[in-house]
């Protein structure tokens, strides 16, 4: 039978469906804020579920710089089409907020860099289309943040596409 012919409930349990990639060529980013707000517009990515009861798992993969700070970096995923934050309705531990990962990257100087990954996961509940998003923010005062690449734009420093997905996984 040809693959094109299979429907979904042919699969066993927690196989992949789908993976969607976004590795596209955004450039640098930055930002400087306190609030959550969105890090980039085409660092978005969309998918289609072709189940209504599958596991989504969306994973952001970038390189970090903060300028050799000691400011916390934080980061969650957020549903732009629902307009809500993904997974994140659980107790936040006292004062703390509920995100999906944070950063922070004082090392030698405003070059050093890290490579880090922010995962979240949802259940489909439907098979209409959706798009995802990164927000992040600052925990106080002003310091920018760079993805992607660092401040000095030298031979000696690197810059990374990030790579973001989405697995669309049987349940």
């Amino acid at each position: 039978m040809a693959l094109t012919q299979l429907r979904v409930g042919a699969f066993p349990t927690n196989s992949v469906l789908q993976t969607v990639v976004n590795n596209d060529d955004v450039g640098g980013k930055t930002y400087n804020t306190t609030t959550f707000a969105e890090v980039a517009t085409d660092m978005r990515i969309s998918i289609t579920p072709l189940s209504a009861s599958s596991l989504l798992i969306i994973r952001y993969q970038f390189l970090i710089g903060g300028s050799n700070s000691t400011l916390l970096r934080h980061f969650k995923i957020r549903n732009v089409t629902a307009s809500a934050d993904v997974d994140l309705g659980h107790d936040a531990e006292g004062s703390r907020i509920n995100i999906h990962g944070s950063h922070r990257n004082q090392d030698a100087d405003e070059n050093d860099v890290d490579m880090i990954a922010v995962e979240a996961k949802e259940v489909s509940s439907s098979t209409n289309a959706r798009t995802y998003t990164l927000f992040g923010k600052i925990e106080s005062g002003s310091d920018i943040t760079y993805l992607n690449h660092t401040t000095t734009d030298t031979a000696s420093i690197g810059y990374a596409k990030p790579m973001i997905t989405i697995q669309e996984i049987k349940q």
